[in-house]
C-alpha cells in the first residue's frame, strides 16, 4: 500500500513539474486577473461576473490567553484579528482548473482569473491572485464541459483527504451558497474528492446526491454554462469565523438523537487516540490510558467511526482529550461547556482547534509536551511524536472535580 502511495505521489509531482515546462493548450492559461469591486457592485461587468456579498468586512478574532499565544510555533504564528470579505460569485461560461494540491483557479469567459474565489497556496500561505500557480502552468488538457450550473467546493489545501480540512474548508461553502440565494440554481457540486467515507457520508447527510457530484481529483479542468464559487471559509488566513462553527453545528447536531448501529458504547469521557496514524503518536499511550482509566475514559480511534457515531459520542461527551490532529475536529459536535484538553508537542503548537473551541464556548485547556528536537517548520513539526507528562493530565482532571462546570455564556 505504501509503495502505491509513493508511486501516486511521485507521479503527481512529476506531472506538476512537467506541466510548467511542456507547452500544450497554453491558451487555457489566464491572461490576467478579474478584480472585484465590492463597494460599487454595478461597476463589475455582469457579462463576466455577478457578485453577491455575504459577510463584507467581517472581523474574526483569535480569543486565547497570552500564554498560549506565546507558545504558538513561530513558523506558524497566527494573526490575532483578520478581516474578510465573504462573497459568492457567478461566472457565466466560466471554467475551473485545479492541481488538486495547492491551487484552484476560477476563470471567466474573458480568460481572466477571478480574485477572491480563486485560491493558491505557497508554503501553506495564501498567495496574491496574480501569483496563483496557474500562471506558471504551461500544459493544459481541454476542460470537460458541463451543461447547467456548477458550484465549486474545491479548496487548495488538504480538503482532498483530511477530515478536518473537509469540515473547515469545504463544507461551509454550502452555507455561503445558501446565503447567496443561489442554491436551487445549482445542477452540479464540484468537490475535491469522494474517495473517503467521511466525504460521501457528510454530503449525503446534507442532502447532496452522488449523481450531482463532480470529483476534482478525477476531473481537474471543467467548464460550464455557469460557475458559482465562494470565498474560502477562512478567507486568506487560518482563523475560523463564528458563522462557520454555527453552521456546522446547525447542520449536523440534529443527527445526534438518531439511532445508529454503533458498537462503541457512549461515555462522557473520550480519549481520541492517534494509533491509526504514523505521525504525532503518543509514545507512552498505555501509561496515559492507565492514568485515565479511574476517571472512566474510553479510548476511540476517530477514523474507525462513522460520522453519525462521532456526532452521538461527542455531543454527549463531558471531557474530550487527545493530541492535536484531524481526529479532534469532531469537537464541533460538542455542546457548550464540554471540557476539551489538547496535547501538543512544543515544536508543533498551532491554533485551529483552540480557535474553534473558543467559538463553540468549550472549556478549553492544553498540555505542551517537551521536545528533544529543534523544529523549524510545520512539515517537520507535524511528524514529531509526543511523550506526555501524565501527572499534568491528572492535575487538570483533579482540578475539574473541585470546580463548578463551566456554563455557556448567553449572547
Amino acid at each position: 500500500m505504501k509503495l502505491k502511495a509513493y508511486y501516486t505521489k511521485g507521479q503527481k509531482k512529476l506531472k506538476k513539474i512537467l506541466g510548467r515546462y511542456i507547452p500544450h493548450n497554453t491558451h487555457y492559461r489566464p491572461g490576467g486577473v478579474c478584480r472585484i469591486n465590492l463597494e460599487q457592485l454595478s461597476a463589475n461587468n455582469a457579462r463576466e461576473i455577478k457578485v453577491y456579498p455575504i459577510y463584507p468586512h467581517l472581523t474574526t478574532e483569535l480569543l486565547i490567553s497570552e500564554d498560549l499565544y506565546d507558545a504558538c510555533s513561530e513558523y506558524w504564528k497566527p494573526k490575532r484579528k483578520v478581516e474578510t470579505d465573504y462573497m459568492v460569485v457567478e461566472v457565466p461560461n466560466g471554467r475551473i482548473y485545479t492541481d488538486n494540491e495547492s491551487s484552484v483557479a476560477v476563470v471567466s469567459q474573458y480568460n481572466r482569473l477571478v480574485e477572491n474565489v480563486s485560491l493558491s497556496l505557497s508554503g501553506g500561505k495564501v498567495s496574491e491572485p496574480n501569483l496563483n500557480n496557474i500562471f506558471e502552468q504551461r500544459y493544459f488538457k481541454p476542460p470537460v464541459k458541463y451543461k447547467g450550473t456548477v458550484f465549486s467546493l474545491l479548496t487548495g489545501g488538504a480538503g482532498l483527504n483530511n477530515i478536518s480540512h473537509w469540515f473547515i474548508d469545504v463544507l461551509p461553502r454550502l452555507h455561503l451558497l445558501r446565503e447567496s440565494g443561489l442554491y436551487d440554481k445549482v445542477d452540479w457540486f464540484y468537490v475535491p474528492s469522494i474517495r473517503y467515507d467521511f466525504q460521501t457520508e457528510t454530503l449525503d447527510m446534507l442532502g447532496i446526491p452522488r449523481e450531482k457530484l463532480i470529483e476534482g481529483d478525477k476531473c481537474p479542468h471543467i467548464a460550464a454554462d455557469c460557475i458559482i464559487a465562494s470565498t474560502a471559509p477562512r478567507g486568506n488566513h487560518t482563523l475560523v469565523p463564528k458563522w462557520l462553527c454555527d453552521y456546522l453545528q446547525e447542520a449536523f447536531l440534529p443527527f445526534a438523537e438518531e439511532e445508529t448501529d454503533s458498537i462503541t458504547p457512549e461515555t462522557p469521557y473520550l480519549y481520541v487516540s492517534r494509533s491509526d496514524s504514523a505521525i504525532r503518536n503518543v509514545l507512552n499511550e498505555q501509561e496515559l490510558l492507565a492514568e485515565l482509566e479511574p476517571y472512566g475514559f474510553r479510548s476511540i480511534v476517530s477514523s474507525k467511526l462513522s460520522i453519525k457515531e462521532k456526532i452521538r459520542l461527542f455531543s454527549k461527551a463531558k471531557v474530550v482529550l487527545g493530541a492535536t490532529g484531524a481526529g479532534l475536529i469532531s469537537m464541533i459536535f460538542c455542546k457548550p461547556g464540554t471540557k476539551m484538553i489538547e496535547i501538543f508537542n512544543e515544536g508543533f503548537v498551532i491554533e485551529p482547534f483552540y480557535d474553534i473551541a473558543t467559538k463553540l464556548d468549550l472549556d478549553y485547556d492544553y498540555i505542551i509536551c517537551k521536545s528533544n528536537k529543534i523544529v523549524r517548520n510545520a512539515d517537520q513539526g507535524q511528524r514529531e511524536h509526543l511523550l506526555v507528562e501524565t501527572d499534568k493530565v491528572v492535575e487538570i482532571l483533579e482540578k475539574m472535580r473541585t470546580e463548578k462546570p463551566k456554563k455557556a455564556e448567553v449572547a
